[in-house]
């Protein structure tokens, strides 16, 4: 298992780095979390891991001045959040001048929010070595697979290039594809900057991005085979638009399917991002009944999104298959006006910065603490029906 830079082991027992804070909520060692950043950061989002746990927001000016029933309230090993990690050194003496033993978030939710964790794939062909890549802050997803001692396609990367060339190092990989299956409204993409960095060729579609972009671009054509460096695999892109008009997904056939924004483990990405929502849900219903039915039950579907602890499964995996994907009834439904309205009639508003996020990923260039701000919050890429 690969994690980012900030999952270093310490020896510092008042703090958990975000990979053990991620792993204590899943395993239940982290009893409770108290959040002590202002109401407006924690409105936007919050630490989510694995599995439920007990959370609270309390300023930290209301903080200090409400310790003592805050040491009654909170269970032992609870950790403590901040923004950086060091404004909640002063509660946490106080909380244990009170008796109460509390932990630190090492480097605050600035830290989480660069969290990178490998989960590696199972049931790959021989030859092949995969990783799901979980990024818990904004529950995206990205990919690596490829041949040991051949090559690596990276797919939808998060912005820290160096956790995706480490794990090619270590595993004997070079990266010579780097891919986004559309172009990103919720997250800035790191594939650009990663294609620089190892010379790989990146790929995103022209449908999305438009014919000019500021860096080399060799957008994929439907059925176009990537070269892993080995004769015994051959991986394929699938043309899936409905998210977005230009959504282009990797294929490894009989065995898994990313399938992007297109499909979730539990919904259908929205089509109102890009574009007429009417027009866009045409077209998935067309990608849902053309290009993913024919496919074999049993491939393995793999998202770029998750909505909610409840759809990581007892891996660690955000995953599904096909056959469990159609046993919906709106994947089921062979209307296309119903199909239509059912996806439609369930948007939510979308986040203000989506409109820059994708101007971002398309080429617009904006300051590093413009891209912090943009990329704040969990992503709203589901449509709000699920599939059950």
């Amino acid at each position: 298992m690969t994690t980012s830079p900030h999952t270093q082991t310490h020896k510092d027992p008042g703090s958990v780095t975000p990979q053990e804070l991620y792993e204590g909520i899943g395993t239940g060692t982290v009893p409770y979390i108290l959040d002590v950043r202002n109401q407006e950061e924690f409105a936007l989002w919050q630490v989510e891991g694995p599995g439920p746990v007990p959370m609270k927001n309390v300023p930290i000016w209301v903080a200090v001045e409400e310790v003592e029933s805050l040491a009654a309230e909170i269970p032992e090993d609870s950790v403590v959040v901040c923004a950086h990690g060091n404004g909640s050194s002063l509660l946490i003496e106080m909380l244990a001048d009170e008796g109460r033993k509390v932990r630190n978030l090492d480097g605050g939710t600035a830290a989480w929010a660069e969290f990178l964790i490998a989960k590696e794939l199972p049931n790959m062909p021989d030859s092949v070595l995969g990783w799901q890549i979980l990024r818990p802050s904004k529950a995206c997803i990205s990919y690596m697979f490829g041949a040991k001692g051949g090559n690596a396609i990276v797919v939808d990367p998060a912005r820290f290039p160096a956790f995706y060339e480490n794990l090619a190092t270590q595993n004997d990989m070079k990266i010579t594809h780097v891919m986004d299956t559309h172009v990103h409204a919720d997250h800035i993409s790191g594939g650009p900057e990663l294609a620089a960095r190892t010379g790989a060729t990146y790929h995103l579609p022209i449908e999305d991005a438009g014919p000019k972009v500021p860096w080399p671009n060799e957008p994929l054509a439907d059925g176009e085979e990537i070269d892993l460096g080995t004769a015994k695999v051959a991986a394929f892109a699938i043309k899936m638009p409905g998210h977005t008009p230009g959504t282009i997904c990797l294929h490894l056939p009989g065995v898994f399917l990313l399938t992007g924004d297109t499909v979730f483990v539990r919904g259908v990405g929205r089509p109102d991002l890009t574009g007429s929502a009417d027009e866009l849900a045409k077209e998935l219903f067309h990608t849902v009944h053309d290009r993913l039915r024919p496919l074999a039950p049993a491939t393995m579907v793999l998202p770029a999104h998750w909505s909610t602890a409840a759809e990581l499964g007892s891996d660690g995996l955000v995953s599904t298959d096909l056959e469990h994907i159609f046993a919906s009834t709106l994947m089921q439904e062979e209307d296309l006006v119903k199909f239509v309205h059912e996806i439609v009639g369930s948007l939510p508003s979308a986040p203000d910065t989506y409109d820059t996020i994708r101007a971002v990923n398309a080429g617009k260039v904006v300051s590093a603490e413009e891209i912090e701000f943009l990329e704040i919050g969990k992503n709203q890429c589901a449509a709000s029906t699920t599939l059950g």
